[in-house]
């Protein structure tokens, strides 16, 4: 079987992602600085040229991906389950809020999922519907798949995708804004072969030094 290349991209900057305020399913635009970082990303990756991309419903992942991909919505194949993690009832609530005014957030933040957040999405929950993209990966035809999706999905999907704990996922790996992780599929199993890249991110726009590091894996 033929090695599939996956590239992880999470979206980029909103305003709820820059006040340090939860943001789940609530469908927060990018801000302008997520926007400049999803034009970054596209000159990134375009030599990389994904065959297919699939992409979370929610208008922050959307966006991403049309400017990362320079794609319309039409090219993109939208599942519901790449959807952001629901926070039920902290959605919108700062994390500064949550330690001052919540005694289940210090809980919380020291074993993740193991605290019950009113309305939130269950752990189990998380992990059936990650592992439904997992297999829709492995069914598609194209050999380099861009999935375009969310901090605590995208680390979920990593959880699922190398045998870790979400927990220890959630508290070990940071993905930030328009992050690219590459993962390749050799059909028996899913191995990491970079996480968290932001170069592209943290050049001027004026400068070619992007461009002269694509995306090959």
């Amino acid at each position: 079987m033929t090695t599939k290349k996956i590239l992880l991209l999470r979206h980029g900057q909103t305003d709820w992602n820059a006040q340090m305020r939860f943001q789940g399913c609530t469908d927060i635009p990018l801000n302008e600085l997520g926007m400049r970082q999803a034009a970054m990303t596209a000159e990134r990756i375009a030599e990389w040229a994904p065959e297919e991309i699939y992409v979370s419903p929610l208008k922050r992942a959307l966006t991403t991906a049309a400017i990362a991909a320079d794609c319309k919505q039409s090219d993109l194949h939208i599942m519901g389950d790449l959807r952001e993690i629901c926070f039920g009832d902290w959605e919108g609530q700062s994390v500064s809020s949550l330690q001052k005014n919540n005694e289940d957030y210090s809980h919380w933040a020291a074993h993740p999922f193991s605290v019950k957040i009113p309305h939130a999405e269950l752990a189990d929950e998380i992990k059936i519907r990650v592992r439904r993209v997992l297999d829709a990966l492995r069914k598609a035809k194209g050999r380099r798949i861009l999935v375009v999706s969310h901090g605590g999905t995208l680390r979920a999907f990593l959880s699922e995708a190398l045998n870790l704990s979400l927990e220890t996922v959630w508290k070990n790996f940071r993905m930030n804004n328009c992050a690219l992780t590459g993962l390749e599929d050799t059909g028996e199993k899913f191995v990491l072969c970079f996480y968290n890249d932001t170069l592209h991110s943290v050049v001027s726009p004026s400068e070619t030094f992007r461009k002269s590091l694509p995306i090959r894996f």
